[in-house]
């Protein structure tokens, strides 16, 4: 039973992306990312400004919390060298990253190692806040994130990424609010590091870039490059880890790489992504057979490939399939405050009935920054909503600003940019606006009750497709309606949304569908390149003059940019 001592729970990451969430009595009161606050893109340190933030949200001090917990076991080196991470430009293949990634090679195999690294870290932490702490594991923290916000009552978990704890992935048995872990994959045997190494050799940062390979990789050929792709990445013969080439002696200048060299950018994307679906998706079959589970739950930085998670989903071992909202390692407080409620508690799985856990402005906060732009035309609008849906039938580009910001990577509708989904060029020149260079079409926001005429194989996913993380094969009457956000591969990665996620937002949508009769626009993060999504009424005018938007709805004003071409 949960004990007053428990009633109240801070959670934070140090991680790439640092964040920290904050709950009361077994609910989420507040979820953010530090990069919201500081403005840096994975952002790593001690997540300062975001738990600021979920304190004043709940109206309580420090002092009031009754636990605090954090996630990352063996992750001394953002907690003993803060400063090494504050603009850290990752390279995949430097000797820091290779002496990293060999360092939790080694910690998940020494105890004494693992023993007094743990320590350490406790003792930074403890030290920094004053107080005691609980310690999470990395894939752990990912796979009860998943698993408590599924709803499931029993599911097989998977965690991949990069590097955690000494991990780069696991299989969970995941039943009565409690996760096992069945194996793990070891730090060298990294689909993160492939899918990286890959991101990084075409030219992309592969920290904030993956994405743009899994859409570049549609425009190649898969095969061309494939059996050299089958040296770089591949599967144990007991299939239960991943094989890749040893990592001291990897360079982008000589060996696999150089070979890798002669192929187009388009084809080599296309190999690495067929080499990554083919290889997880037999790494994940093995565990569905072994365990006879037939419901997946996906969670680490490889979990934001919409794409794998189609081809998991596709599987007939597989009756549904839920990805963590914040499936990267932006999720990690949340599950680790999860983690933490389950084991201590007894909280049982739940789905999520909102994912807006960020902060909101009022009107008056709203007013003071409008007073300091200028070269914009202002009105209150009573009918905001009514007045969005007509201005996208007239093919303006909206930008709206309203209610929580979301928690996790992607818009989903309360810092989102608005258009029609008819327009098969909007890809070019609104990304030219906003100074994006993308290769992956903008995302769609559907009405849920008309998501079956879009999109194909949908049973087993309705829910996790609420937020945007995997995608479907689209319809013909999708691909002809709108082809602004049909890739070439013939996919989508929707948000389908119902009345009761986002009342205000929906309203948009079922009047945009009652003047058009389309029930999809393009939903795309509101921000600029290389920038986080906008948290404030500042960084929301800020980037609304700088993309040269058309309008931008916030709370219940209508602002017009007079100087947007």
């Amino acid at each position: 039973m949960q004990t007053p001592r428990e009633r109240i729970v801070l959670s934070f990451s140090e991680d790439f992306t640092a964040n920290a969430s904050l709950f009361i009595d077994g609910k989420i009161v507040a979820s953010a990312a530090e990069e919201r606050f500081n403005r840096k893109k994975c952002s790593a340190g001690f997540p300062e400004l975001a738990i600021k933030y979920c304190l004043s949200e709940a109206g309580i001090d420090f002092e009031d919390v009754d636990a605090v917990v954090a996630a990352n076991k063996y992750h001394f080196v953002y907690r003993l060298f803060p400063k090494q991470f504050k603009d850290y430009n990752h390279d995949f293949l430097n000797l820091k990253q290779k002496v990293y990634m060999h360092y939790h090679q080694l910690v998940r195999k020494c105890w004494p190692l693992r023993s007094f690294v743990e320590w350490l870290c406790k003792s930074l932490v403890q030290r920094h806040l004053g107080r005691k702490i609980v310690l999470c594991d990395h894939h752990l923290t990912h796979a009860y994130s998943a698993f408590m916000t599924s709803g499931f009552p029993e599911s097989l978990g998977v965690t991949i990424d990069n590097i955690g704890d000494g991990l780069s992935g696991g299989l969970f048995y995941c039943k009565d609010g409690k996760v096992r872990l069945m194996y793990g994959m070891p730090a060298l045997a990294s689909a993160g590091q492939f899918y990286g190494e890959i991101t990084q050799f075409l030219g992309f940062n592969p920290l904030k870039h993956a994405g743009k390979v899994t859409g570049l990789a549609a425009r190649g050929d898969p095969y061309k490059a494939y059996p050299l792709m089958m040296r770089f990445f591949s599967l144990s013969r007991d299939q239960k880890r991943f094989v890749l080439p040893p990592l001291l002696t990897k360079s982008f200048k000589r060996g696999l790489y150089k070979e890798l060299a002669k192929f187009s950018p388009e084809d080599i994307a296309a190999a690495a992504q067929r080499r990554l679906e083919d290889v997880v998706v037999d790494f994940v079959q093995h565990g569905l057979e072994q365990t006879g589970l037939r419901r997946l739950v996906l969670a680490g930085g490889v979990a934001g490939n919409v794409r794998l998670n189609q081809k998991l989903h596709e599987l007939e071992q597989v009756d549904e399939i839920f990805v963590h909202p914040g499936m990267s390692d932006a999720g990690l407080s949340l599950g680790a405050g999860l983690m933490f409620l389950a084991e201590r508690t007894g909280l049982e799985p739940f789905k999520l009935d909102t994912v807006y856990f960020g902060p909101e402005f009022d009107d008056a906060a709203v007013e003071s920054e409008l007073r300091k732009f200028s070269g914009l035309k202002v009105k209150k609008d009573p009918n905001i909503e009514e007045t969005i849906a007509t201005l996208l039938t007239q093919g303006k580009v909206v930008a709206r600003f309203a209610g929580r910001m979301e928690y996790g990577p992607r818009a989903l509708g309360n810092r989102t940019i608005l258009y029609q989904a008819t327009d098969p060029s909007v890809n070019d020149w609104l990304n030219e606006k906003l100074k994006r260079t993308e290769f992956m079409p903008f995302a769609p926001v559907t009405l849920a009750d008309k998501a079956h005429e879009c999109y194909l194989g949908l049973e087993g996913a309705e829910y996790t497709a609420k937020f945007m993380t995997i995608a479907f094969d689209c319809t013909p009457k999708m691909k002809r309606e709108c082809p602004g956000v049909v890739h070439v591969d013939g996919t989508a990665r929707p948000q389908l949304i119902h009345e009761s996620d986002n009342p205000s937002y929906y309203r948009i949508l079922r009047r945009y569908y009652e003047m058009t009769g389309l029930s999809s626009v393009i939903n795309t993060s509101f921000n600029m390149h290389e920038e986080p999504i906008v948290c404030t009424p500042y960084d929301a005018l800020r980037a609304f003059k700088l993309g040269h938007l058309d309008y931008l709805a916030i709370n219940n004003f209508l602002v017009k940019n007079d100087s947007a071409s």
